[in-house]
C-alpha cells in the first residue's frame, strides 16, 4: 500500500465534505474546470506542463530540461508523458494542483512564470486519468475514481433525506472536476528526472491534438521560458528532435523592473502582489532558419498579433480566457519598457554591424496591442542611436539623420557624409522604415546647397566619389550648385562656368597670364580640384585655343583697348600673346601666320591688343605691320605702321602675327551678315569687331540690300582687309598680289549668295576695288573675245590688262552681254543715250539676245529699253512705256508703246517680260483681226516643203487688227493656224511664223514669187 505522503486524504475529504455541504459547489467547480479544460486552456496543454517544468527548475535553481513523450502501450493506449528538471513535487504542490486558481507559487521567485495555478487544468483538455510522478511522491487525479467517489457520497446523502448531491452529479452526465481530487500513487518519474506528468490520452483527437502542440514546440518556447535550457520531444511515429542553444539561433534583448503598486490597483489580489515587469525580446540571427512565431507571449503564446520581426514575451496582464491582453495602465506601463528594451536590442544589433531597419515594421498595425506597442517602439527607436553615419564611426539616431532620397551610391553618400554631420546611407530597401522612425529625408540637391563654400575639404575626393552617380542627368541636375574651389582661393557655387585647365597647358603658361586671366574674369579651378565631375557639370576643358576663345579672355582683351591705363593694357596684351604661343599652329609656325591659327572670331578682337609701334606709340595690333614684310611693301606706312623691333624679339613673328600685325594683306571673316542691316550698335558686338577694318563696309551692306533686297541672310563673308591702308603707287602691285594668293584670290572671286536669292552678288574686295581703286575702273567693261558690239562697253582699262580673266571679272568685266547683272545694264543703256536716241542695229541686235539668253541673272527691271522704231530700226525707250512682243507678228505693232522683240526660238517671251519687269503685248492688246479675207489655198511647192503651216492662208487687201494697219497676222500655231496677209511677203512671214521656221521666211518668200527657184527650195528644204 502506497504512503499518503502528501495528505492527499484529507484533500479528498475537505473537497467532498464541502460538495456535500453545497452541491452549487460541485456545480462550480465542475463548470471551472470545464471552462479551462475546453475553452481557455483546450490547446496549451504542452505549453501549460513546459511552463510548470520552467518554475519547478527556477526553484531549484538548476537548468530545467524538459522530456515530452508521446507513445502507446502494448494495449495501443496513447498517453503523453512531460517530465522535467527541478524541484520535486510537495504538498503544498499537490494542493495547489487540486485547487482553482489557488497557486502554490504565489510567493515564489520572480523570475517563475506560473502564478495562477489554473495553468495545470489544461490536461483535462486531452485526459481524464492523470498522474504527477515525483522523487518525493505522486499523486494521480482520475475523473473514474472521481465517479465512484461521488457516487457513493450522493448515495450516502440521499440515505438521508438529502438527494441534492445526487441529483447535481446526474445532471452532469459524467462531467466532474477530477482534479478536485487527489489520490497517492506509485509511480515515479523516469531515471534523470524529477518529476513526471503522465496522460492518458482520451481518444484519437486527444492524440491529434498533442502530436500538433509537439510539433509547434521549438526556439519560441525556451525563449518564452528562460528556466528551461533543453526540451525533448519523442513520438513514436516520428523521429526525435531536441531543441536547445537558443542563443546560436537568436539575438536575445532581456529587460525588468518593479512596477508601481498603482498600476495594480484594478488587478485581481493575487495579482497585485507580482509587481515585477519582465520583457524578452528575440531577434533571429543572420542565416538562422528560425522565424518569430508573430504572436505576443504573455509569457505564453497569445491570440494578440505581433508585427515586429521578433519574439516578444512580457509580463502583461491577460483577461480570463488567458489569450488577450487586458487593456489598462498596467498594460501601458508594460508596453512602455518593451518599446524601451526593443530599441536597446536593435541598438547593440546596430553596435554589431547589422541593419536594423528590416526590423522596423511599415503598413497598417496587425491589432490593437501591435499598434500600441509599434507606436512605442518607433518612438523609442527614433531617439536611439541606429544608424551607421555615411562617414565616420558611431551610430545616429534616427530623429537626428538625414538621407539623399536621389542618392543610391554608398561611395557618394559616404564622401557627403564626410562633409555632413548626420548623413546616412539607406539603401532603397530601406527608406520606408526611415520614414517610420523620423530620418529626414533631402533631395541631393539641397544636400548641395548646405556644402559649406569654404573650409579645409578634401575637394578632389568629394569629386572623385560623386563621379560615379553623375552619370545620371538627374544627378548632374542636383549638383548645379557644387562649390567649386578656384585657383585664387575663392570658392564658387556650380562648375558652370570655371575652367579645368590640362597640366601641360597650366605648365607652358606663366603665372602671371593667369592672374592677369582669373583678373579678367577667368575662373580656373584649383588645380588640386581639378576632376573629371567639374567637366561633366559644365566646366570648361578647354585646350589653349579654347582657352583663347573664352569670353573672360574676349572681355580681358576688350576692356584694356579702352582703358587709358597703358600698364594694365601692357599686362593683359602680355599674358594673352603667352598664351597665343602655346597653339600649336603659332608655337610650330617657322614664320608669319594668318588668322586660320586663332580663328576668325577670335583674330577679330585680338587685333585690339595694344603692342608699341617702332615710334614708341602704343597701337592695337591689327593698326601694325611687320618690318620687311609684304605687308610693309604694300600698305602705307602712315595708315599702318610697323611693330617696334623689341616686340618682335621677344615674341616672334608667328605670335605677333597670328594676333593682327600684318605680314600680308589678311582675309577678315564677317560672321552673320544681313543684306542691309548692320546688326547691333554695340562696337564689341562680333561683326562689328570683324568688319572695323574693312573700309566703306555699311555701303557694301547697303550695295547687297539694292541688289538682292534687304533683310536676306548671307551668312559669313570673307573680306579682303586694309584695302584702304594701300599705298597710292602700289596697286598694281597690289592686284597682282591678291590674284596669287589663294586665299586673298578667294576672296575676291567667291560670289556672296543671300537666302532666297540666285542672283549673285560681287564680294566684299570686289565691290570695293569697283568702287574705290586707283586709277579708276568703269562700272562694267569688255573682257576681251566679248560679244558686245563696238562702243557698248569700254575696253579693259589698260592699267589693269595684265591681270587674268577671273579677276578681271571680279572688277567688272564680262565676256557676255548675257552676264550683266541689273545695276550693269542701267550702265550700259545709260551709255546709249536718252529715250528716243537712235540704236545701230547691230547693237539692238546683241541687246536684244542677251535679254533672251539662259544665262542672264534674275530680274533686270532696267529703267529704259532697246525697242523697235520701224522694221529695222531701233531706239532707247522708257520701260513704262514698253512691251515684250508675244511673237514676230507683234513687232509690226507702233500704237502699243516701245516693242521689245524677242528672237524667235531663243527664249519663251513670258520669261524675257519678266526679266524686264515689262508687260506682254497680248497684255496690253487683244490682238483681233477685224473682217475676213479671201481663203486662198498655199501653193504646194511650199506647203510641201514647210509641212507645220496651214493649207490655206486668207488674203487682204487692207489688214487691221485692233484697228491698227499691218502688213499680216497670225492667229494660232501649226497647221491650224489662220494666216492673215495683203502681199507674197507678208504670207511669206506669216506661213514661217505659224510653221515656226522665222529664219526661213526669205527663202519662203522667194519660194512663193518664183515656185521654180530650185535654190529657194532646197533652202527650205535644208531648213
Amino acid at each position: 500500500m502506497t504512503a499518503d505522503v502528501f495528505g492527499t486524504a484529507a484533500l479528498r475529504g475537505a473537497v467532498l465534505e464541502a460538495w456535500r455541504a453545497s452541491p452549487a459547489r460541485l456545480r462550480e467547480d465542475a463548470n471551472t474546470e470545464e471552462d479551462h479544460a475546453r475553452g481557455y486552456y483546450r490547446d496549451r496543454v504542452v505549453v501549460e506542463l513546459a511552463q510548470n517544468a520552467a518554475d519547478a527548475a527556477v526553484r531549484a535553481g538548476v537548468p530545467g530540461r524538459l522530456l515530452l513523450r508521446l507513445g502507446r502501450d502494448d494495449a495501443g493506449a496513447w498517453s503523453l508523458v512531460a517530465a522535467n528538471t527541478g524541484a520535486p513535487l510537495d504538498a503544498a504542490g499537490v494542493a495547489s494542483l487540486a485547487s482553482m486558481r489557488a497557486s502554490a507559487k504565489r510567493d515564489a521567485a520572480p523570475t517563475t512564470v506560473g502564478r495562477f495555478g489554473v495553468g495545470f487544468a489544461a490536461v483535462r483538455a486531452v485526459a481524464d486519468e492523470v498522474v504527477v510522478a515525483s522523487t518525493s511522491g505522486a499523486v494521480r487525479f482520475s475523473l473514474t475514481a472521481t465517479r465512484a467517489v461521488l457516487d457513493e457520497a450522493a448515495a450516502a446523502e440521499a440515505a438521508h433525506g438529502r438527494p441534492e448531491l445526487g441529483g447535481e452529479v446526474g445532471r452532469r452526465e459524467g462531467s466532474l472536476p477530477a482534479l478536485r481530487l487527489p489520490w497517492e500513487a506509485p509511480d515515479r518519474p523516469p531515471a534523470g528526472y524529477d518529476t513526471a506528468v503522465l496522460l492518458a490520452l482520451r481518444d484519437d483527437a486527444a492524440v491529434d491534438a498533442v502530436r500538433a502542440q509537439l510539433a509547434d514546440v521549438g526556439d519560441a518556447l525556451l525563449l518564452a521560458l528562460p528556466g528551461l535550457v533543453e526540451v525533448v520531444v519523442e513520438d513514436d511515429d516520428a523521429p526525435p528532435r531536441r531543441v536547445a542553444d537558443v542563443a546560436s539561433r537568436w539575438h536575445v534583448g532581456r529587460a525588468e523592473g518593479e512596477l508601481p503598486l498603482a498600476l495594480l490597483a484594478d488587478r485581481p489580489v493575487e495579482e497585485r502582489s507580482a509587481r515585477r515587469w519582465r520583457v524578452t525580446w528575440a531577434v533571429p540571427r543572420d542565416g538562422a532558419d528560425v522565424r518569430p512565431p508573430g504572436v505576443v507571449h504573455a509569457p505564453t503564446p497569445t491570440d494578440e498579433p505581433l508585427s515586429l520581426a521578433a519574439l516578444l514575451v512580457a509580463t502583461l496582464p491577460l483577461d480570463p480566457s488567458r489569450r488577450h491582453v487586458a487593456p489598462g495602465p498596467l498594460t501601458d506601463a508594460v508596453l512602455d519598457h518593451a518599446a524601451e528594451a526593443w530599441a536597446a536590442l536593435l541598438a547593440d544589433l546596430a553596435a554589431g554591424g547589422r541593419d536594423v531597419l528590416p526590423l522596423v515594421p511599415a503598413g497598417l498595425p496587425h491589432g490593437g496591442v501591435d499598434g500600441a506597442l509599434r507606436e512605442r517602439a518607433t518612438a523609442a527607436l527614433a531617439r536611439t542611436p541606429l544608424l551607421r553615419p555615411a562617414a565616420g564611426e558611431g551610430l545616429v539616431a534616427p530623429a537626428r539623420a538625414t538621407l539623399v532620397r536621389d542618392l543610391a551610391e554608398p561611395v557618394a553618400v559616404e564622401a557627403l557624409g564626410a562633409v555632413l554631420t548626420g548623413l546616412v546611407h539607406v539603401p532603397p530597401a530601406g527608406r520606408a522604415a526611415a520614414r517610420v522612425l523620423g530620418v529626414e529625408e533631402r533631395t541631393l540637391a539641397e544636400v548641395v546647397d548646405d556644402l559649406p563654400a569654404g573650409g579645409d575639404l578634401d575637394w578632389a575626393a568629394l569629386y572623385d566619389a560623386l563621379e560615379p552617380a553623375a552619370a545620371d542627368a538627374r544627378v548632374r541636375e542636383s549638383l548645379a550648385a557644387l562649390p567649386v574651389p578656384l585657383a585664387d582661393g575663392r570658392t564658387v557655387r556650380g562648375a558652370r562656368g570655371t575652367v579645368v585647365l590640362a597640366p601641360d597647358l597650366a605648365d607652358a603658361l606663366a603665372p602671371a597670364t593667369l592672374a592677369v586671366l582669373r583678373a579678367g574674369g577667368l575662373r580656373v579651378v584649383d588645380p588640386g580640384a581639378a576632376r573629371p565631375l567639374l567637366v561633366r557639370l559644365g566646366a570648361g576643358q578647354p585646350d589653349a585655343a579654347a582657352l583663347l576663345a573664352h569670353p573672360a579672355v574676349r572681355a580681358a582683351v576688350l576692356a584694356q583697348a579702352d582703358d587709358d591705363d597703358l600698364e594694365h593694357a601692357r599686362a593683359v596684351t602680355e599674358a594673352v600673346l603667352d598664351l597665343v604661343a602655346t597653339l600649336p599652329a603659332v608655337r610650330d609656325a617657322d614664320g608669319p601666320v594668318g588668322p586660320d591659327a586663332v580663328g576668325h572670331a577670335a583674330a577679330a578682337w585680338l587685333g585690339l591688343l595694344t603692342l608699341t609701334a617702332a615710334d614708341g606709340e602704343p597701337s592695337p595690333a591689327h593698326g601694325l605691320v611687320l618690318p620687311g614684310s609684304a605687308a610693309a611693301g604694300l600698305l602705307d606706312d602712315r595708315v599702318l605702321a610697323p611693330v617696334a623691333v623689341a616686340e618682335v624679339d621677344r615674341w616672334g613673328s608667328a605670335v605677333l602675327t597670328a594676333v593682327g600685325v600684318r605680314a600680308d594683306l589678311v582675309v577678315t571673316r564677317v560672321p552673320d551678315v544681313v543684306t542691309g542691316v548692320l546688326g547691333d550698335d554695340d562696337p564689341d558686338e562680333p561683326a562689328a569687331l570683324a568688319a572695323a577694318s574693312l573700309d566703306g563696309w555699311t555701303e557694301y551692306v547697303d550695295h547687297l540690300a539694292d541688289a538682292a533686297g534687304a533683310g536676306l541672310y548671307v551668312g559669313d563673308v570673307d573680306a579682303v582687309a586694309d584695302l584702304d591702308a594701300v599705298a597710292e603707287d602700289a596697286w598694281p602691285e597690289v592686284l597682282e598680289h591678291v590674284a596669287s594668293r589663294p586665299p586673298l584670290r578667294a576672296a575676291l572671286l567667291t560670289p556672296v549668295r543671300a537666302e532666297g536669292s540666285s542672283l549673285p552678288l560681287p564680294s566684299y574686295a570686289a565691290w570695293w576695288l569697283r568702287t574705290r581703286v586707283e586709277p579708276a575702273l568703269p562700272p562694267v567693261f569688255a573682257l576681251p573675245g566679248s560679244d558686245a558690239p563696238a562702243g557698248l562697253l569700254p575696253p579693259v582699262p589698260a592699267a589693269y590688262a595684265h591681270l587674268d580673266r577671273d579677276v578681271l571679272r571680279a572688277l567688272g568685266g564680262v565676256g557676255a552681254l548675257a552676264e550683266l547683272g541689273p545695276a550693269d545694264w542701267d550702265e550700259v543703256l545709260d551709255r546709249l543715250g536718252a529715250p528716243g536716241a537712235r540704236v545701230p542695229p547691230a547693237v539692238a541686235g546683241a541687246v536684244w539676245r542677251a535679254w533672251a539668253s539662259a544665262d542672264v541673272p534674275g530680274t533686270l527691271a532696267p529703267d529704259v529699253v532697246v525697242a523697235l522704231a520701224g522694221p529695222a530700226d531701233a531706239v532707247v525707250a522708257e520701260a513704262s512705256a514698253a512691251v515684250v512682243a508675244d511673237s514676230p507678228a507683234w513687232w509690226q505693232r507702233r500704237d502699243l508703246g516701245g516693242v521689245v522683240p524677242v528672237p524667235p526660238g531663243a527664249a519663251d517671251p513670258a520669261l524675257v517680260a519678266e526679266r524686264l519687269d515689262l508687260p506682254r503685248a497680248s497684255e496690253v492688246a487683244a490682238g483681233t483681226v477685224d473682217g475676213t479675207g479671201e481663203s486662198e489655198p498655199v501653193p504646194a511647192e511650199v506647203a510641201e516643203l514647210l509641212p507645220g503651216a496651214p493649207a490655206t492662208w486668207e488674203r487682204h487687201d487692207d489688214l487691221r487688227v485692233d484697228g491698227e494697219p499691218v502688213e499680216w497676222w497670225v492667229e494660232g500655231t501649226g497647221t491650224e493656224a489662220r494666216v492673215h496677209a495683203v502681199h507674197l511677203a507678208g504670207l511669206a512671214a506669216g506661213l514661217a511664223a505659224a510653221a515656226g521656221a522665222w529664219h526661213l521666211r526669205a527663202s519662203v518668200e522667194a519660194l512663193l514669187t518664183d515656185p521654180g527657184r530650185a535654190d529657194a527650195a532646197l533652202d527650205v528644204l535644208l531648213g
